[in-house]
């Protein structure tokens, strides 16, 4: 049995039970959505678009994107701290810049990997700009652009949402600069010319800046401190909102420890100025250290108290109903749950310390959902008494049990039309009802939509923001980085009793790379592979090409312009292994 687990907490009203139903309101663009949270993404930091300055020599521009850029001064021109998620961002930046100064930016400072994509119309104003970053910045871009990620990325901030309506998405400045020309909608990233290390001091044209690094959104995040203008910028965990220690886009786990330690670096450091990767500047030694302090202690706290349960045996549900943050906690501005639902939190820190077991042995091997939920049916007397119970709950607010019923129905006949759109209503109450807007109201919002057959949410939105790959992403990238991309995408059927090494030489570059399949599995090896029987030649251009589906390998072969060898006869099986990518 398990121990007794409670905490001094305050019991908050639950929007998927009906509790914040009377706080849904209807935003300008006719959006059904939470009133405080409409009210924070509006008033707040994402609001509009603002360029000011926070102390003589430093000015921060908010609400133009999802983060923060920032301006500090040296001898000869600026220093620029992030450069948005585009090419446009870039030029904007130069053109608020241009407002305040004419002095050249002599230094770009990526505070970790996101927002990098701009760099190059920067460059391109300024061509003898040094770029400084964290050694993981290049590697863990690679990893942001993996399919999952980027669907997720994509409903995340209610792409697939319209623009007007009940549905529509209420984001304000928190997403992507979109621009009437379609190249300012490209990705302009810069590789770093510094690559800093944990507590190097570093003097940048006359100002002495010490980098540190941490944890938080990305592991290749950067505290930066100015002692000159006893100045912080970050990203770090602290946000003007509670932090997402869990996002719903598919990522890694974010280890909570780390993120915490981030966040002592800057209580330790107690500057007069701190201006994160989002949210106002914070100006006041002590402004600046209870912020942090506070944001410090719930995150221990979420982490300390769950490691408590787990301890004490309970599962993610239990955990969930019994650890909510202290009324105090609450009740701080800054900790306003707009980006992440405390439960997303707890349920990823149980992920992320005990795995995905959560006790029950029925779970170890599990039944095929189709068969266990063709039970549930028969249980019930059909579907349709399914149905009828859902939309008894559904009447009785339990719009959460309503979803959960109807899963049942539709894993068993994903048509169902009339489960579709029960399910579909429940998913919109919740959604209208969340303050969660960033993350939960648009997931939801999405399903209901899918479900209802007015989108797919399986493929790119309509109104997508994202550039579609191109080859001069894959040129920017060292000649190597996409053959080991192939790793995670080899399918194993045609190649399961074959054992052969590729070798890729790109002709431009005089290098060659090498990929050994055994059987399914994939190894990259990052060096000439020496004589294999399997060797294809060609341009890292049109390597680009093939890669970004411009022309399949296939096509090219054909062309002359790309070159096969292959001395035991494998090569077919070898391309249907990666069709997919390289197309028939």
């Amino acid at each position: 049995m398990n121990k007794p687990f409670s905490i001094t907490a305050l019991a908050e009203p639950l929007f998927y039970r009906g509790g914040l139903d009377h706080k849904v309101t209807r935003a300008d663009n006719g959006a059904l959505v939470n009133e405080d949270y409409l009210a924070f993404i509006r008033d707040g930091s994402w609001g509009k678009v603002e360029c000011k300055p926070v102390c003589p020599g430093v000015q921060v521009v908010t609400g133009f994107g999802y983060a923060n850029s920032t301006f500090v001064e040296s001898e000869n021109g600026w220093i620029l701290v992030d450069t948005g998620t585009n090419l446009g961002s870039g030029q904007e930046l130069l053109r608020l810049k241009a407002e305040f100064s004419d002095k050249p930016i002599v230094a770009i400072i990526y505070s970790h990997h996101h927002y990098t994509a701009g760099a190059a119309a920067i460059a391109e104003a300024y061509p003898d700009v040094f770029i400084y970053s964290h050694p993981l910045v290049e590697q863990n871009l690679l990893g942001f652009k993996n399919a999952a990620t980027m669907r997720g990325g994509q409903t995340q901030v209610g792409q697939y949402l319209p623009e007007e309506g009940d549905d529509a998405r209420v984001m304000y400045g928190f997403n992507s600069p979109v621009f009437d020309t379609p190249e300012l909608n490209g990705i302009g990233h810069m590789s770093p010319t510094h690559l800093v290390a944990d507590g190097e001091k570093i003097n940048i044209d006359g100002v002495s800046i010490t980098f540190y690094h941490t944890s938080s959104d990305a592991t290749d995040s950067l505290i930066v401190h100015y002692a000159d203008y006893d100045l912080v910028t970050h990203n770090a965990a602290i946000m003007p909102m509670l932090f997402p220690l869990y996002t719903l886009r598919a990522e890694t786990y974010r280890i909570p420890q780390d993120l915490i330690a981030g966040i002592d670096c800057i209580r330790k450091i107690k500057p007069e100025y701190m201006i994160g990767c989002h949210g106002f500047p914070v100006v006041g030694k002590e402004e600046v250290y209870e912020m942090a302090t506070a944001h410090r202690d719930a995150y221990a706290f979420l982490y300390q108290q769950t490691v408590r349960g787990i301890n004490l045996g309970l599962n993610p549900e239990r955990l969930i109903a019994e650890i909510k943050l202290p009324k105090y906690l609450q009740e701080k501005e800054f900790l306003f749950p707009a980006y992440i639902d405390l439960e997303y939190i707890i349920r990823g820190i149980y992920r992320g310390f005990v795995g995905w077991w959560a006790g029950d042995p029925a779970d170890l091997h599990p039944p095929q959902p189709e068969e266990y939920h063709q039970i549930i049916l028969e249980g019930f007397g059909g579907a349709d008494n399914v149905i009828d119970r859902a939309e008894l709950a559904f009447h009785q607010k339990k719009y959460n049990l309503a979803a959960k019923l109807l899963s049942s129905v539709l894993i068993v006949d994903p048509e169902n039309s009339r489960a579709r759109q029960v399910k579909a209503d429940a998913l919109r109450k919740m959604a209208q009802a969340t303050r969660t807007g960033i993350q939960t109201r648009n997931f939801l919002l999405t399903n209901a939509l899918h479900l209802e057959g007015k989108i797919d949410k399986n493929l790119p939105p309509a109104n997508d923001f994202l550039p579609p790959a191109n080859p001069d992403m894959v040129l920017k990238t060292p000649p190597g980085t996409f053959i080991k991309l192939l790793e995670n995408n080899v399918d194993p059927k045609p190649i399961n009793d074959l054992e052969v090494t590729i070798k890729f030489t790109f002709t431009d570059f005089n290098c060659s790379f090498g990929l050994a399949l055994r059987r399914g599995a994939a190894e990259y090896i990052d060096s000439d592979p020496g004589d294999c029987a399997v060797h294809l030649e060609l341009s890292h251009s049109k390597w680009a090409d093939v890669m970004t589906g411009v022309v399949s390998l296939q096509g090219a072969i054909q062309s002359g312009d790309a070159c096969i060898s292959d001395r035991d006869n494998n090569w077919e099986k070898v391309y249907r292994a990666f069709e997919a990518i390289w197309g028939k």
